[in-house]
Parts: structure tokens; sequence; C-alpha cells
């Protein structure tokens, strides 16, 4: 099992946030998030998507170059904020190519700072 790592960060919406190229041809067995938001609005939300495809197809319905995506939301309540984060392993099972690029993408809502790592593990 080799493994190659994606990290972004950011504040807004954008396309290829990071990019990784895939050194042989393979198939992706899993995918470990590490995703970390910081907000400072009511309702800020983030979406990150690991795809194969150029352009982030998160809110694209049959999407079929998706491999993984990780949401989350902050939201102020009387007491104060609660943050979220996700630290996690997503078993796949995604063929790829020798050459291919994989991208990692986000959308995003409200005020919020994102911090994410993706660890591709394949075979």
């Amino acid at each position: 099992m080799r493994t190659i790592k994606l990290y972004g960060t950011g504040s807004a919406s954008a396309n290829g946030v990071a990019s990784v190229t895939i050194p042989s041809a393979a198939t992706i067995r899993g995918v470990q998030a590490a995703v970390r938001v910081n907000s400072i609005t009511d309702g800020a939300q983030v979406n990150i998507e690991v795809s194969r495809a150029s352009a982030r197809e998160i809110q694209t319905n049959g999407a079929q170059q998706s491999i993984c995506e990780v949401a989350l939301e902050g939201n102020f309540v009387t007491s104060g904020l609660a943050q979220a984060g996700v630290n996690q392993f997503f078993p796949t099972s995604v063929a790829v190519t020798q050459g291919q690029i994989i991208y990692l993408h986000a959308l995003v809502g409200g005020t919020v700072v994102y911090d994410a790592t993706f660890i591709i593990s394949y075979e």
C-alpha cells in the first residue's frame, strides 16, 4: 500500500485548491480525511471534495468523478459556537491511471477558514 497527500486551506469556494499526480496505475483503497474549520458567522459551512475532475462537482447530481467528500457547518446557539472537525478513514475502490491528477475542491458559505488534509491510500 502506498500513500499520497493532498493539503489545502482557504476561506473561499475554489476549484483545484490542491492537486497531486498519481505516479502509477493503481486503485485508491481509502482516504483519510482530517478537516478543521474556524468560523465567525452563523451558518458557516464548507464542503471539501477529492475528485478526478478538474472542477468541483459538489452540487452536481450524477457526478461520476468524486472520490470522497466531507461537509461541516458551524452554527451559533444562545450559549456560543461549537466548531466541528473530521478525522476519519473512508474506504474506497477507485481505479486511477498513471499521470492522472487528483484534485481538492472547496465550496464555502459564510465566513469560515478551513484546513483540509487527505491522505490517499492506493495499491
